[in-house]
């Protein structure tokens, strides 16, 4: 309470009678300097505010990097499975191809052996 009276005193003078003009240049003073305050604590509001907001998006960010890496990861190996479906299918080809040819082969050759 004493240093609330004390803090009271210093910024805004003593309680009592006023004295013409200089006091009015106090007041102005003053009253600028509770502005230069009420800015400054604004401006530390929304420091802290632009900090929170960083946090957010730091975390944001590294999300979105681990959700590349895992996409990258995962169309590497879709990839590779795509590459071997495509093996299969075209050995499966070939081998269709090759029986039916020996097929054709084994035919002519009966029907020109007999």
């Amino acid at each position: 309470m004493i240093q609330m009276k004390k803090k009271t005193f210093f910024c805004k003078g003593p309680s009592g009678p006023r004295f013409g003009p200089r006091n009015d240049k106090i007041k102005h003073v003053q009253n600028q300097v509770d502005e230069v305050i009420d800015v400054m604590q604004e401006n530390i509001t929304k420091v802290i505010e632009r900090g929170e907001r960083l946090d957010e998006l730091q975390d944001k960010s590294e999300s979105l990097s681990d959700n590349a890496t895992a996409f990258s990861n995962r169309s590497k190996q879709l990839r590779r499975q795509m590459w071997w479906r495509g093996c299969r299918i075209k050995a499966i080809m070939a081998l269709v191809a090759v029986t039916l040819l020996l097929v054709i082969i084994i035919l002519i050759v009966m029907k020109y052996r007999t």
